[in-house]
């Protein structure tokens, strides 16, 4: 930097920047020197300094740094009130507006002092504590479908080829969320043995008659007929959830829409097709189509609204990865014609640095005072990755006074939002353990500290791998415990795993052996598994640790004193190709053979990294 520069910046002495950038001085020099100037200036709180550089450097570059951050980020860091203000009301930024991994103004003006909090809270009109952190479901919990029933929000997710299945959740100020029932809970009725990963049960939806709840869903298959569609109800949303229907329905992501009249219509794509369903659920004709789409590029997810005599049909459109949206069109009459939102589409992520990304897939909600909000699917970044999966976002929807719907405004999926009521925590966000195609209790079984899981097949089968899993909330984690193989035949192998399907996984473990034991990491990627000892064990018993940061996991034994890093990409949506990668990294326990393994003093920490 320029050291003439860099003194009067500090000093702030504006005139002087002034005079010597109008003599034609800031017309010679790189925009990319300017830039870093007034990012400068603006980190260290020189307001006056700042405002001379914004006026005399014609078509100042003001876009993000190489972290994502802002100009209002670097004047927060300052936390002088100044050079926030000008930051924030002349050059128009956001004090919610979130860097690579989702930090925003606000949360930098917190950590440089509580003065420089309230300046921006007094500043943007916005209060940190009244706020909520993008995703309000963490971990892959994709395609939401929510219902409101009095003051109570219920919202059902995607599980695939997971037990217990369909997975429904309870909140009552949409932000804090309590898992209260799962459709499927047993083996056989779930009908997912044998399906890959990324298969099973697609995209459910949940509604409410005024006497049952009613969720419908794509069961997807790998043999013909490939795609069906599942049908149930029950009359709580904690079950018992009736037998289900299997409508013979090609198509995927459906939902279910009473009309005024009474008449119920099972809605799929492609598009938007419907087919009127009788009281209890069977179908009374074929589905025809109503509409394609706006985007026309995987017209999916079709929900119906009907609202002040319109019919308003939003769609999941332009695919599931980064060019995922919510689009909008609207008729008089529910078989049309469909007229496309002038704002589609009302929700997607243009910034492609943007912390939320894969925006899309969603059903809107009417809170109690008649304010609208729209729960949908995203992906957090995590090195330009998405290693949780897709996941479940929440943003304001507001409607024009010509009657259109808008999402956030049209500025895309916030990192930081204001509270949609006061906050009511309804009970323990612990997930419960899942599995792949087998419900946890039928090998496992916990006597306080210990877990005892009988040995299944390999983790690439489609059917037997025992594994007790947790969805992965954050990119910083930590496992921990003692695992003792000794009930186990000789080549049994039992210890923490790190999972996203039948393809992508480790396993960190303890190895029975005639001799003891022996330290093992075993590795699947794609079609290569790996297996490596790590050490030779006297006993086959061992206390392991994994500490996770981001794309990398470093293993531990204490009792080998043994320490190694591994890359985890593979955990990842995008980790492997092809497949249908649809899920989101897991970790938990597991144990493959003969025999019973025992896992005591287990520990599970995953923690924001954004604050690290």
């Amino acid at each position: 930097m320029n050291p003439t520069v860099r003194a009067w910046i500090d000093g702030n002495e504006a005139d002087a920047l002034r005079v010597w950038l109008t003599a034609g001085n800031a017309s010679a020099l790189p925009e990319a020197e300017k830039a870093e100037w007034a990012r400068y200036a603006a980190a260290k709180g020189r307001a006056s300094a700042l405002q001379a550089l914004a006026e005399c450097c014609h078509g100042l570059d003001l876009s993000p740094d190489e972290e994502g951050r802002t100009l209002l980020h670097a004047a927060a860091q300052s936390g002088n009130a100044e050079t926030m203000a000008f930051a924030l009301r002349i050059l128009g930024f956001s004090a919610a507006e979130g860097d690579k991994r989702g930090v925003t103004p606000l949360e930098l003006a917190a950590r440089h002092s509580p003065e420089a909090l309230e300046a921006l809270e007094t500043l943007s009109g916005v209060r940190l504590r009244d706020c909520y952190r993008n995703p309000i479901l963490r971990g892959f919990h994709p395609d939401p479908s929510i219902v409101r029933v009095g003051e109570d929000f219920y919202l059902v997710n995607s599980s695939f080829v997971y037990l217990p299945a369909l997975p429904i959740s309870l909140s009552r100020d949409l932000i804090h969320w309590e898992t209260v029932g799962h459709v499927f809970t047993d083996t056989e009725t779930a009908r997912l043995t044998g399906l890959p990963g990324g298969f099973g049960y697609w995209a459910p939806d949940i509604s409410y008659d005024g006497r049952r709840f009613w969720i419908v869903a794509t069961l997807r298959l790998n043999v013909p007929p490939f795609r069906t569609q599942m049908i149930t109800s029950a009359p709580a949303p904690e079950g018992p959830w009736s037998p289900p229907r299997f409508l013979d329905v090609d198509g995927i992501d459906p939902s279910i829409f009473t009309d005024d009249d009474g008449r119920r219509y099972l809605v799929v794509n492609p598009g938007a097709r419907i087919a009127e369903l009788s009281e209890d659920g069977e179908l009374l004709s074929g589905p025809r189509m109503i509409y394609y789409g706006s985007n026309r590029r995987k017209s999916e997810g079709p929900h119906l609204l009907k609202k002040d005599g319109w019919y308003y049909l939003f769609q999941a459109e332009g695919g599931t990865g980064s060019g995922h949206m919510v689009t909008c069109a609207r008729s008089k009459r529910l078989d049309g014609p469909y007229e496309s939102c002038p704002w589609n589409p009302i929700l997607t992520q243009r910034n492609p640095d943007g912390y939320i990304r894969r925006a899309g897939h969603g059903k809107p909600v009417r809170l109690p005072d008649g304010r609208w909000a729209l729960p949908y699917l995203c992906g957090r970044s995590v090195e330009g990755m998405t290693l949780m999966g897709r996941e479940t976002a929440l943003d304001p929807l507001e409607w024009t006074p010509d009657g259109w719907p808008l999402v956030n405004r049209l500025r895309g999926p916030s990192c930081l939002q204001a509270r949609p009521l006061p906050a009511m925590p309804v009970g323990s966000t612990q997930d419960p353990w899942i599995c792949p195609r087998e419900t946890p209790d039928r090998f496992a079984e916990t006597q306080g500290q210990l877990i005892l899981i009988q040995g299944g097949r390999s983790l690439s089968s489609l059917s037997g791998a025992h594994l007790l899993l947790h969805r992965q909330t954050e990119s910083a984690v930590s496992q921990s415990a003692s695992v003792d193989v000794s009930g186990m035949e000789a080549g049994g192998i039992a210890g923490l795993a790190g999972y996203y399907d039948e393809r992508s996984y480790y396993l960190f473990g303890v190895r029975k052996t005639s001799q003891g034991g022996e330290l093992v990491l075993r590795e699947q990627t794609g079609g290569e598994c790996r297996d490596t000892v790590l050490s030779v064990l006297e006993k086959p018993d061992a206390v392991l640790e994994t500490v996770g940061k981001g794309l990398t996991r470093v293993l531990r034994c204490r009792d080998a004193a043994f320490e190694t890093e591994i890359s985890i990409r593979y955990l990842t949506d995008e980790g492997l190709k092809p497949g249908k990668r649809f899920t989101g990294a897991a970790l938990g326990l597991a144990a493959e053979g003969q025999g019973t393994a025992r896992f005591s003093d287990y520990r599970e920490v995953m923690t924001d990294e954004r604050d690290g």
